[in-house]
């Protein structure tokens, strides 16, 4: 008995992780084959409200606010804002020496970067912008952001994702994992999906929406996970998310295991939670409004990251390897290597087109520890066992 199920449990895994596998090579392929898609040439000017969560970022924020100030973007068409949100450092202070708006935020009742958002663009007169960006304090940003921003907003977008990059990627072998999992997904997943004409999906990072959709729905995310939160409540209102490729963020990532456990739980915690949920809800409802871009959008949430996919794919076939028997040990075993053989052609795409081949072929040596360590964040977070509510700022470093 316990056999058979073993053996409807593999299968179930396997169709699981192949039609993961198979939807990420899809659109690996339209990165490849697609042409660009056509943007008007003539076009407004719009004005942003750049608002940046800050909750004690004194370390980094300085870098942020020096490329903010160096935009290749009118002046008086944006402004920055820093929420400077229960700070008891000196974040104030240095964001004061730049042209920046602060709004000092003091509430310890309803803590997080969700309710920071919402306070703030109750305090920001949005009559006066055509467009809210929203990044994170640790960041740089391309001088072209606010430019490509205005030139999809003017193609009739209202909700976009900016490309998030790594912006510390020789700091480490984390780093330049991270830099080759992060071409992977900005490259081959989210700028295919935008080549397509389907939705992106949020990263809570380099995120803009038009005031119109802000004064319509306002800000409603307030979990640890509130970038998912947001984007499975957006898909709800058939809103599609946008991808700007040349809209480039630089994220400061965390350059250890250790470093970056905090905050991995913390996300993975927030997507399982908005997965478990919303995601099949979503599902569902795409397929019963005949919505091919709706049930599409519900994926991000239903199918594994890169890693976890490769994860599960390895202790899948070692289960295989150890308790199967014929006479299905062997198909199981083939399709298994079949389904790793194309997360391998994906990961040497990202390599490929990530550049550095050899930087980050020492860093590959690193892989096995990378594994073990992320598949105990999405075990911890799967099963309830982390709880975190808080949003807690990941511990900073200077490059």
């Amino acid at each position: 008995m316990w056999l058979t199920a073993f053996n409807i449990l593999i299968v179930l895994l396997m169709l699981y992780a192949a039609f993961a596998t198979l939807y990420l090579l899809v659109l690996a392929g339209a990165y490849f084959i697609l042409p660009e898609p056509e943007k008007i040439d003539h076009y407004k000017f719009n004005r942003f409200a750049v608002i940046v969560p800050a909750h004690n970022e004194e370390l980094l924020i300085s870098r942020l606010c020096e490329s903010l100030s160096h935009l290749d973007y009118s002046g008086s068409l944006y402004k920055v804002i820093i929420i400077a949100d229960n700070c008891t450092d000196h974040t104030t202070e240095v964001c004061s020496k730049y042209s920046c708006e602060v709004l000092i935020r003091s509430d310890e009742l309803k803590l997080g970067k969700g309710h920071a958002i919402a306070w703030a663009l109750n305090q920001i007169p949005l009559d006066d912008y055509d467009a809210i960006l929203i990044i994170d304090a640790d960041n740089y940003v391309d001088c072209n952001l606010l430019h490509e921003l205005n030139k999809i907003l003017t193609n009739g977008e209202h909700a976009i994702q900016c490309c998030n990059s790594v912006g510390n990627r020789n700091d480490s072998w984390f780093t330049q994992l991270l830099f080759v999992t992060r071409t992977i997904n900005n490259l081959l997943y989210h700028h295919s999906k935008y080549k397509l004409g389907l939705s992106s999906y949020l990263m809570g990072n380099g995120i803009c929406f038009t005031t119109k959709l802000i004064k319509e729905k306002g800000w409603t995310a307030f979990t640890i996970g509130e970038d998912w939160e947001y984007y499975a409540q957006l898909l709800d209102e058939k809103i599609k998310i946008a991808f700007a490729l040349h809209a480039k963020v630089f994220h400061q990532e965390s350059k250890s295991l250790d470093q970056a456990t905090s905050q991995r739980l913390r996300w993975s915690s927030g997507r399982f939670h908005v997965a478990k949920g919303l995601g099949l809800q979503i599902l569902i409802k795409g397929i019963r409004r005949f919505d091919g871009m709706l049930v599409d959008a519900s994926l991000p949430l239903l199918f594994p990251n890169y890693s976890l996919l490769l994860n599960l794919s390895l202790i899948s076939l070692c289960a295989v390897l150890i308790i199967a028997v014929p006479p299905y040990r062997n198909l199981m075993i083939f399709s298994f290597l079949s389904i790793l053989f194309g997360q391998f052609i994906l990961l040497c795409l990202g390599i490929i087109l990530s550049g550095e081949v050899i930087k980050v072929i020492k860093a590959l040596t690193y892989a096995p520890a990378f594994l073990i360590w992320k598949i105990a964040i999405d075990f911890i977070s799967f099963t309830g066992i982390y709880r975190g509510k808080k949003w807690i700022r990941t511990k900073r470093h200077i490059s």
